[in-house]
């Protein structure tokens, strides 16, 4: 497809964004596909970027990117929009303000836009005015890339044609994660050893914080425990964040045995001292890890689960499932209805199982690569820790599906779906008042921008 020059921009670029810009890049040609970021720093994520290969744009060199004023944002985006000669941009949605900024600023040039995004009606707040506004908002873009059916349904609702909307936006690199477990399979011992990791173990990877809904996990684990005391299967929690310390002492008043592997061990009185001994099975806590270290965690657990109250969707589930495990994710995760595949019938499981879905009250719940589950119940996640514990046979079963369902969601189909968004939103010559967005009027002075973006290649 001949196309004109692309900008790609996320508000900070991590892995998971690398890897995308790669993929597109390759299938529409490295010169006609500019990676560009709002800053190189981020409140939220510590990710080591050395290594990458995709030459990067920082529109906000030192500055963090949550905290970058509007109109900083406006003007500085819509310079290098100029300079890099873009027609169309792909823009991480309208939200926070920086986004909205810079979604103005390619619209006070003309340029075509398409949206990425993974909200979903789930993870929606806005309500009456505020559902208004984000309507009006929707339609500035001309078409979208979004992660899977729930969120397609949702950005449908809001007004976009459903024929201008594709999925496929949330991937990780499948191969790097399945290279790097493979290689983790052949040298077990060895890593077990370096990272203190027990012999069995549940994992749960990401950011402590409230919506991850940590706390019910841990319960789950510990009534897992106490139904079924001569367990030796573990609780792996690899992340930090501000809800450690509750955490923490959850454990505690449960009376489960805390491991702690952090690079900054707990100063509170609450806490349980390290232990070495992994055959008393309880909560082990590993801090941030970058990504390098992550396919170590995955590669030898027995099932990974995502608890989340919320989430927009959950790449953990992603690379967990390239790591070849069976994953257990809250129902209403963004995730959970496109990678988790229902069972046509339960005869199709392993033999028994099926009588032991049932005598679990799980029927409902099983899919063909794990199970989906109530993040409000930790008891009905127990159930779910049981059962997999039990059925070895069932945990290899679900993880073989896993790695042939995330074939489907690679970094590939990404960039091909990202194209069919750029030719949608290139070829229609819809105005901009007939596809509902008001004109752009927004000036300031530019002359004090000079030399605000800079070029940088992370090789």
């Amino acid at each position: 497809m001949s196309m004109s020059s692309v900008a790609i921009l996320w508000a900070q670029y991590g892995p998971y964004h690398f890897a995308r810009a790669a993929a597109l890049k390759q299938q529409a040609g490295p010169s006609r596909v500019h990676a560009l970021e709002l800053a190189n720093r981020s409140s939220d994520y510590g990710w080591n970027r050395s290594g990458q290969t995709v030459d990067l744009i920082t529109l906000c060199p030192g500055a963090v990117a949550e905290r970058l004023p509007f109109r900083e944002v406006f003007h500085r985006a819509r310079r290098t929009f100029a300079e890099l000669k873009i027609k169309t941009c792909l823009l991480p949605g309208y939200a926070p303000k920086q986004s909205l900024a810079a979604l103005l600023a390619a619209k006070s040039l003309g340029l075509r836009t398409v949206m990425m995004n993974e909200s979903h009606a789930g993870t929606a707040r806005a309500r009456g005015a505020g559902r208004w506004v984000k309507r009006r908002l929707v339609r500035w873009f001309d078409s979208a890339i979004v992660g899977g059916a729930p969120q397609k349904r949702y950005y449908a609702s809001l007004g976009m044609p459903a024929e201008k909307i594709f999925t496929g936006y949330d991937v990780v690199d499948n191969d790097y994660f399945v290279q790097k477990a493979d290689e983790v399979g052949s040298r077990k011992a060895e890593i077990r050893n370096r990272y203190g990791l027990p012999g069995r173990y549940f994992l749960s990877l990401g950011r402590f914080v409230a919506k991850k809904n940590l706390a019910v996990l841990i319960q789950a684990y510990h009534r897992f425990r106490l139904v079924n005391p001569l367990t030796e299967t573990h609780l792996v929690l690899v992340g930090s964040g501000e809800e450690e310390p509750k955490l923490r002492s959850l454990c505690e008043e449960l009376h489960l045995p805390v491991h702690d592997h952090s690079v900054l061990r707990s100063s509170s009185s609450n806490v349980r001292p390290l232990t070495d001994d992994l055959h008393n099975p309880g909560v082990h806590f590993y801090g941030f890890r970058q990504v390098e270290e992550n396919p170590a965690f995955y590669a030898l657990a027995d099932a990974f689960i995502l608890p989340s109250l919320w989430e927009e969707w959950g790449l953990v589930a992603n690379e967990a499932m390239a790591s070849g495990l069976p994953v257990v994710v809250s129902e209403t995760a963004g995730c959970a209805e496109d990678l988790l595949e229902p069972c046509e019938s339960l005869e199709n499981l392993p033999p028994q199982t099926a009588v032991q879905m049932a005598k679990a009250g799980l029927s409902a719940k099983v899919r063909i690569n794990g199970f989906v589950f109530n993040p409000r119940s930790y008891e009905e996640l127990s159930r779910v820790m049981l059962v997999l514990d039990a059925l070895p046979g069932l945990r290899s079963v679900m993880g073989q599906a896993s790695r042939q369902i995330i074939e489907k969601f690679s970094c590939e189909k990404f960039a091909l779906n990202a194209l069919r968004a750029i030719e949608v939103a290139t070829t229609e010559t819809v105005s901009r008042a007939g596809n509902g967005s008001p004109p752009i009027q927004l000036h300031g002075n530019e002359g004090s921008e000079a030399g605000c973006s800079r070029r940088v290649s992370l090789r």
